[in-house]
């Protein structure tokens, strides 16, 4: 019985949920994954974690669709690749329960985020919040709730349950009836999960498969002296394939003295990924996982946009050349003001006609190319693309993100506007502009390494209105 990657992910976050509950009931000895064999159906699975007692505690996974119509596939799930979602289950579990920051003393239910009922589910009042930002910008989509807290398994007890639901009603109630979005808002409802966090009440979990020994992450842990600043490094935008990449390194550094304790401890790309069928994302690449963390179009042009426009400027320098002067017509319109980037309409005349899109676009995409490379884009380095018109279709948009990018003027505004595209993506705030943080954090650091300030913090405006949100927190178990 073949696994494919939506039973993956399903799969995943329920076992995670029928580990918890047998290593917080410590019915480790009578459990082994044997067990799952006799398990065909819905009454088979009550008899399971009945015999076990935990079915006060799972049985939202019990009942969840989703996992119940992809039971028969778990022993295969489990012991494949040589038992490692089985092992790493196992890691995660020792990793979990053995962490000194966390408080285990209640009785807890445990489900996937899809499966939270209504009443007391967090997701609920942050996409009310969300389809205000989107209002206050003009998104024609919401950013995404995993860019808020990306968590696949949340653990309650009664009380924080209890206390959700109130709040949501609350929250819900008064707080939005506001007309004005206000960052205060999210940061309330943040606060009130992390409280219930440090109470032992509630746990938010994302799941990355290990590839060694689990261990546990806080991220956006408010009570931490330590934050990610984040710094571009490079450009990649070369033969070879059919996107660019945008390459970034973080230190974590002391809040209050801006020293650098560990420098480096996340390098990766923030690649172009472009799917005519999914649009055309951002992704990180880093950490050793495929996909850290990705955006839509409609966030990363603003987000470069509303944090430096000399990157955009120097692409517009490009398109006002007199030999694209019939390219302006045809896709460049609709591409003042926030939608900058010309992909719909390069898909649009893409899909009538492929050959003809490429006619017209390939001296602007070498034009691109060249603006970086010394030498010109050739096609045939890709492989096998799925059509000549579709990677040059890929190319050009990438390159538009490019220049975008490495043209920014300021090494510190091209390091800032890395940093708000990368906290996104990574689900750790979403907010343009520059802050008074990003500015007094990188003076510090300059402090620490006993350098002058130089010209680069010469007439950089700091707009804290910019920033829509901190991401909540929530542990990783990677």
């Amino acid at each position: 019985m073949s696994v494919s990657n939506k039973d993956v992910e399903v799969l995943s976050e329920a076992l995670f949920c029928y580990y918890f509950a047998i290593y917080k009931k410590g019915k480790q000895k009578e459990y082994n994954i044997e067990l799952w064999d006799d398990i065909q159906n819905s009454s088979d699975l009550s008899k399971f974690t009945a015999n076990l007692g935990i079915t006060s505690m799972v049985k939202n996974v019990n009942n969840d669709p989703a996992f119940r119509s992809r039971i028969k596939k778990v022993p295969e799930f489990l012991a494949n690749r040589k038992f490692f979602w089985a092992n790493a289950l196992e890691s995660q579990m020792n990793a979990f329960f053995t962490n000194r920051k966390i408080s285990l003393g209640g009785n807890y239910i445990v489900m996937r985020a899809d499966m939270i009922p209504s009443v007391y589910d967090p997701y609920r009042a942050y996409e009310q919040l969300s389809a205000k930002v989107r209002g206050k910008l003009g998104f024609r989509g919401t950013v995404d709730k995993d860019k808020w807290n990306p968590s696949d398994v949340w653990i309650f007890t009664k009380k924080s349950q209890d206390f959700l639901t109130k709040f949501i009603r609350l929250f819900n109630s008064q707080l939005l009836k506001q007309p004005e979005y206000s960052v205060k808002m999210m940061e309330k409802l943040n606060n009130r999960i992390f409280l219930l966090f440090q109470r032992g009440l509630l746990f938010p979990v994302s799941l990355k498969a290990p590839t060694g020994q689990a261990k546990v992450v806080f991220e956006n842990d408010v009570t931490s002296d330590i934050q990610k600043v984040v710094k571009y490094d490079k450009l990649e935008y070369a033969n070879g394939n059919q996107d660019a990449k945008i390459k970034f390194k973080v230190d974590e550094v002391d809040k209050l003295s801006g020293r650098t304790v560990k420098k480096d401890y996340i390098k990766g790309s923030i690649k172009t990924k472009t799917v005519l069928s999914g649009g055309a994302r951002l992704e990180i690449e880093a950490g050793g996982a495929a996909r850290y963390g990705s955006m839509g179009t409609e966030n990363y042009q603003y987000l470069i946009r509303e944090t430096d426009r000399t990157g955009i400027a120097a692409l517009n320098k490009i398109r006002d050349k007199k030999e694209f002067s019939d390219l302006k017509t045809k896709y460049w319109g609709k591409t003042k003001g926030a939608q900058w980037l010309a992909r719909a309409e390069y898909v649009k005349h893409f899909k009538k006609d492929p050959e003809e899109f490429k006619k017209f676009i390939e001296p602007y995409t070498q034009a691109l190319f060249q603006t970086v490379n010394p030498n010109i884009f050739d096609v045939r380095s890709i492989g096998k693309p799925k059509s000549v018109a579709e990677a040059f279709l890929n190319k050009t948009h990438a390159g538009e993100v490019a220049i975008a990018m490495e043209f920014i003027t300021k090494k510190i505004m091209r390091d800032i506007t890395t940093e708000n595209l990368f906290n996104l993506a990574a689900s750790q705030g979403f907010g343009a502009g520059v802050s008074n943080a990003q500015i007094k954090t990188r003076m510090r650091m300059k402090e620490q390494m006993k350098k002058s300030l130089g010209e680069e913090f010469e007439e950089i405006e700091v707009d804290n209105s910019k920033k829509f949100w901190t991401s909540c927190f929530y542990l990783v178990l990677k």
